[in-house]
């Protein structure tokens, strides 16, 4: 019975210490968080104003399908237990992205507010690359989120997923984008 018990000690220390990672990592939270994982992803559905801010924040459109990506950081795609990469997972709740660690990987995603958009001469990421344009509607918004391409065809950062999205998607998308403040 004590050699049993002297077993049991550091299989309970491991998943301590496994629990506290996974945490850490923010794995824990993301399976809790996003409907890529076995959980019922319906009830992300009704949550959110539009269908624009529920693709934002994960990934799903009105209909519950899930948008396909290819490309994108390391960690997504359905490694590290099912979880999977969203707009908000890298440029932020607010859309002002920034440099943050995710997965023990250092990413610095560019504000994508409509306005930092629309600014002459704004830099699109840690590439120094600078555009000088006015305009900024749906063509250059699919170049940048289907094609990964900045306005003037140049790729953007291999961290930026190329989403397949369909006409609709794309539009509502683009909306819920323009009204970030």
């Amino acid at each position: 019975m004590k050699q049993n018990f002297t077993i049991l000690i550091p299989v309970f220390i491991l998943l301590v210490l496994g629990s506290f990672f996974l945490s850490a990592c923010g794995i824990i939270q993301w399976r809790e968080t996003f409907p890529n994982n076995p959980i019922d992803s319906s009830q992300f559905l009704s949550s959110y104003d539009s269908n624009g801010e529920r693709i934002y924040f994960t990934a799903t459109n009105d209909q519950g399908e899930r948008i396909p990506y290819s490309g994108g950081p390391a960690f997504g795609g359905g490694m590290m237990m099912g979880t999977s990469v969203t707009c908000a997972s890298c440029h932020g709740a607010d859309g002002r992205g920034g440099v943050h660690t995710m997965h023990m990987q250092v990413m610095d995603a560019p504000d994508i507010r409509y306005d930092v958009l629309i600014s002459e001469g704004e830099e699109h990421g840690d590439d120094g690359h600078t555009d000088d344009h006015n305009e900024y509607g749906l063509d250059e918004f699919r170049r940048a989120v289907v094609d990964g391409e900045h306005p003037d065809g140049e790729s953007l950062n291999q961290d930026m997923p190329r989403w397949s999205l369909d006409d609709d998607d794309l539009a509502d998308l683009f909306e819920f984008i323009k009204s970030l403040p």
